[in-house]
């Protein structure tokens, strides 16, 4: 009984995540065209993203993280049902390396994002004449917070470069990607080996 009841949950919760994914990637587009489709998406997902829309620090400039955070949480939960469905219990250690894990991808996500872009943006300091002056200055626009968190560790010499500034953020990003995925590849196994 009590696996038939977390299957259920589980299939509910993957239906659940699809549809908050969808919703988020729709919003990306122009939503009056969707119509009545959209407004039943909205009714069903507004109300769980509402809950993190009210946490004013998952928004930060031109970056909001609340759907970021909705998604980690319902992965979180998943994890907690498959990990009952199949086991029969939850250990803190488990339940601890799960939420590590979701933190992680949303910081993963993050910073692999900010990487592509510094790499993007490094296009025409290494290939000269490259047009698309919009194009790096909203490359430099979405980097500014990653250049303040690097000029504030770093705190480069008044005669750096921007082209330096910027290859230390990225050299910056890349490290912190790889010692983030070392780490949380360690720690997570650590967790999930405490027995209570």
């Amino acid at each position: 009984m009590l696996t038939t009841v977390l299957t259920i949950i589980n299939a509910l919760l993957l239906i659940y995540l699809f549809l908050l994914s969808l919703r988020v990637i729709l919003s990306w587009f122009s939503a009056p065209a969707y119509g009545r489709a959209w407004d039943l998406l909205g009714r069903i997902t507004d109300p769980y993203l509402d809950l993190f829309r009210r946490m004013k620090f998952l928004k930060k400039g031109l970056f909001d993280f609340t759907p970021v955070a909705a998604v980690l949480v319902l992965v979180v939960v998943m994890d907690v049902v498959s990990q009952l469905l199949y086991s029969g219990r939850v250990t803190l250690g488990f339940f601890l390396a799960s939420l590590l894990s979701a933190v992680w991808s949303g910081a993963r996500f993050l910073v692999l994002l900010f990487l592509v872009v510094g790499i993007i943006r490094m296009l025409p300091v290494f290939f000269h004449g490259i047009p698309g002056a919009t194009i790096w200055k909203v490359a430099d626009l979405i980097l500014q917070p990653v250049m303040l968190i690097v000029a504030r560790l770093f705190k480069p010499g008044p005669r750096s470069s921007q082209t330096q500034f910027l290859l230390l953020t990225v050299g910056f990003l890349f490290v912190v990607w790889l010692l983030g995925e070392l780490a949380v590849r360690q720690l997570s196994s650590l967790l999930q080996a405490i027995p209570i």
